[in-house]
């Protein structure tokens, strides 16, 4: 009797942590934040992506896009393109979207030149609306090369 008491005991411990175990990894769909042409809809406080070399670009090193919330209704967009070596002229293209109605839609954008330069940089604050999710997309030149950028949309 007292075998048939400690076989159960220990049956029913290896079941329980067992079940425990398995429930550990389970991801449900709600965990997974949804993806908009290839931004993530996040809750976090800023994004940042930063895109590596051409793999035929002879100019063009990096290029970084980056948001982040800087209070009620304000956020910082920018970004900045690196050149491999001084190049004639070397350009950030920013564009600020807002995600409305299931898609992402233009808000704002400017653009910041360098010449004779390795490296540009831009950023500006923004009052917007808020109860919307906001991204930035960069395109990044210099001279000839070209690439692009997009962060993650981050809710204001």
């Amino acid at each position: 009797m007292k075998k048939s008491k400690i076989l159960s005991l220990i049956m029913t411990m290896i079941m329980v942590c067992t079940l425990f175990i398995s429930t550990q990894g389970v991801a449900k769909a709600s965990d997974v934040p949804e993806c908009v042409d290839g931004s993530y809809l996040t809750n976090e406080d800023s994004s940042e992506v930063t895109v590596g070399p051409m793999s035929r670009g002879v100019y063009l090193k990096s290029g970084s896009s980056t948001i982040t919330k800087a209070g009620p209704g304000k956020i910082v967009a920018g970004g900045n393109t690196v050149g491999q070596k001084v190049v004639s002229k070397i350009t950030v293209d920013v564009t600020v979207e807002r995600y409305v109605n299931g898609k992402w839609g233009y808000y704002t954008s400017w653009i910041e030149t360098n010449y004779n330069s390795v490296y540009v940089s831009t950023s500006k604050t923004l009052s917007v609306p808020t109860g919307y999710y906001y991204r930035v997309g960069c395109v990044h030149y210099a001279n000839s090369d070209v690439s692009d950028s997009f962060t993650n949309g981050i809710y204001i």
